[in-house]
């Protein structure tokens, strides 16, 4: 049986021409990834920022004592208008250490706050939502760039890991 030209597999150079538009491709879209990771860094600080604000008349010292952006959301969402800090002990020694915990407690006994209005205490909810939604797709993106960075620097990711390789890139 004679092949037709139908049934020939595509010469060399553009297979080659074909890769080397979806390195170009992958390499672009690491690049947007990359400068969306940091403006997703900026919107986490300003919303971090103003989780503060709305959270501060409740309990204006845990700000200090938290600073950890994350770590300060997971007590909030913990502590909601709870004025006896000590009633979520258990629930806060998920994520905080014992020293946070008695730092806490304390500082929630003599707090000047005062509890939230139901208006104010959903808008810190909303708040504490759209923080986890841009950490979830925060880490999807480093996720992403990471899985990456094998193929376009082997030899960095080597030496540092994939992590800070994708930092770096």
């Amino acid at each position: 049986a004679v092949k037709s030209g139908d049934d020939e597999k595509p010469s060399a150079p553009n297979n080659v021409a074909t890769t080397k538009e979806e390195d170009e491709h992958q390499h672009v879209l690491i690049l947007a990834s990359n400068k969306h990771l940091v403006s997703f860094g900026h919107e986490i600080h300003r919303t971090h920022s103003d989780l503060c604000r709305l959270y501060h008349p409740k309990f204006p010292e845990l700000e200090e004592l938290l600073t950890d952006t994350f770590q300060y959301r997971a007590a909030i969402g913990i502590l909601q208008n709870e004025m006896d800090v000590t009633v979520k002990n258990d629930e806060l020694n998920d994520i905080l250490t014992s020293n946070q915990i008695i730092t806490i407690s304390v500082a929630g006994s003599t707090t000047s706050g005062r509890p939230l209005a139901d208006e104010e205490l959903e808008a810190v909810n909303a708040t504490c939502a759209y923080l986890d939604e841009l950490k979830t797709t925060q880490s999807e993106l480093v996720s992403f760039v990471e899985s990456r960075m094998e193929r376009w620097a082997p030899s960095v990711c080597a030496l540092v890991g994939p992590s800070l390789a994708a930092k770096l890139f």
